[in-house]
């Protein structure tokens, strides 16, 4: 189980140059998979690695004949576990599909997923030469050390803040919305983006890949007159019928999320982060209105699962 303590140590035990080293990581695994979009579907990264297998509880005990009790018994936990198969060089993480208000309903799976898939891409289970990541079998310091390198692979992998920074995102539950966590993990993930924006940095290398990667998901756009698909960074015209202030977020997506509002040029009217039109531009944040490199370093700042698991293996 993934609690307070266990979130904290992400903070306490990570030292700047492994951030990094797991940042490039999780890059990675989103390229890999090509998801670029959010929710992020935390099932098709696993899946798109050949040395990964996906297996919910369901299918195991229909495989197996097994209770609920014994699957629980065998994964020693009713949340996820990823086992690693040295002979194979494969993974089989299992997931709990049964208990549908504490861990579906909820989304709690999808942040048990992302954590197990930490483990096995941060290769935890090499390291330490175990066949499974659990504190019985591991010194405290190597476990907790282990769990908090998969906490913040998770929390980067499933709440791009980056991505979020281009959507008016002033409560959890529209972080939730947008990222389809639990409750409680959005309420902790939604004070660390708030965090994250009073420290923000237009260099940070990490935020412009993030950035790059979220761009046509962050700007395509849907003509509420002409019905027309398309992806536009700058203007309030609708370049297919001519048409202005008839371009919604979107791409005819049920959910609709609220976008920052821009000027004609698409900069943005006010700081994302204060509420004011200057302290974005005084805090070098944004450049002035005649810039006009829109591809430079920093213009990254000027912004306006249902797949079908397998068996384990044989």
């Amino acid at each position: 189980m993934i609690t307070l303590e266990m979130i904290l140590l992400t903070k306490i035990m990570i030292e700047r140059a492994r951030r990094n080293e797991i940042k490039n990581v999780v890059i990675n695994a989103l390229v890999h998979a090509n998801v670029p979009y959010l929710p992020v579907d935390v099932k098709k990264i696993c899946k798109s690695y050949e040395f990964i297998r996906l297996i919910p509880f369901s299918v195991q005990m229909k495989h197996r004949g097994m209770s609920y009790e014994e699957i629980l018994a065998q994964c020693q936990t009713k949340d996820a576990c990823a086992d690693y198969y040295a002979l194979k060089d494969k993974y089989i993480i299992y997931y709990n599909d049964i208990d549908k208000v504490a861990f579906i309903n909820s989304n709690r799976y999808r942040w048990s997923i992302a954590h197990e898939l930490g483990h096995i891409l941060l290769n935890h289970h090499k390291i330490s030469d175990k066949m499974r990541i659990f504190r019985f079998n591991l010194s405290n310091e190597e476990y907790n050390h282990f769990e908090a390198e998969a906490d913040y692979f998770a929390q980067l992998l499933l709440v791009p803040h980056a991505a979020l920074l281009g959507f008016k995102i002033s409560t959890s539950n529209q972080l939730q919305i947008m990222c389809k966590i639990s409750s409680p993990a959005s309420r902790r993930r939604y004070y660390e983006f708030i965090e994250w924006k009073s420290h923000l940095n237009a260099k940070d290398q990490y935020d412009k890949r993030v950035f790059s990667y979220y761009s046509y998901y962050i700007f395509k756009r849907k003509c509420k007159n002409c019905d027309a698909g398309i992806v536009q960074r700058y203007g309030k015209y609708c370049p297919i019928c001519g048409f202005k202030n008839t371009l919604e977020w979107g791409d005819g997506d049920k959910m609709k999320y609220p976008l920052l509002e821009t000027h004609e040029n698409g900069k943005l009217t006010k700081c994302p982060i204060c509420g004011e039109k200057s302290a974005f531009y005084n805090n070098n944040l944004l450049n002035s209105w005649d810039y006009n490199n829109a591809e430079s370093p920093d213009a990254f700042m000027n912004i306006p699962d249902d797949i079908d698991e397998e068996l384990p293996f044989n």
